[in-house]
């Protein structure tokens, strides 16, 4: 709980400007194949002109791959944020080559992972 709080907290009140003072990108969503070169990873849907009224109803969707192997299950914590702060679903945890799908809604959203291992996210709205 305490990690959500912080969470929610760090996404509410900071903009692009205090995420790349912190040495965060912000990949946009789609993103395929996205290298994490350090634990955290931040993806950001960039809405230019607006949803179709018939897509009200969406899913973003996750998945993490590697093309090494490890003796360990490779897995991420994944959240989904609305870009007002105002919800957040998760923490979820998938494993390599396993797609998660979590339903949004036609506002603009973002994804948070948090991976130990060398990993290549793939973000995307479906």
């Amino acid at each position: 709980m305490k990690k959500i709080i912080l969470l929610a907290a760090f996404l509410i009140f900071s903009g692009l400007s205090s995420l790349y003072a912190q040495h965060y990108t912000i990949q946009p969503i789609p993103s395929f194949n996205y290298q994490l070169t350090e634990p955290k990873a931040a993806f950001q849907e960039v809405i230019t002109h607006g949803i179709p009224p018939n897509r009200e109803k969406r899913e973003m969707d996750v998945v993490i791959s590697s093309s090494s192997t490890h003796p360990q299950l490779v897995h991420a914590k994944v959240w989904i944020v609305k870009r007002n702060g105002s919800t957040i679903k998760g923490p979820y945890t998938i494993y390599l080559n396993q797609v998660l799908s979590v339903p949004i809604d036609h506002s603009q959203w973002g994804v948070v992972i948090h991976c130990n291992w060398s990993v290549a996210a793939s973000v995307w709205i479906d």
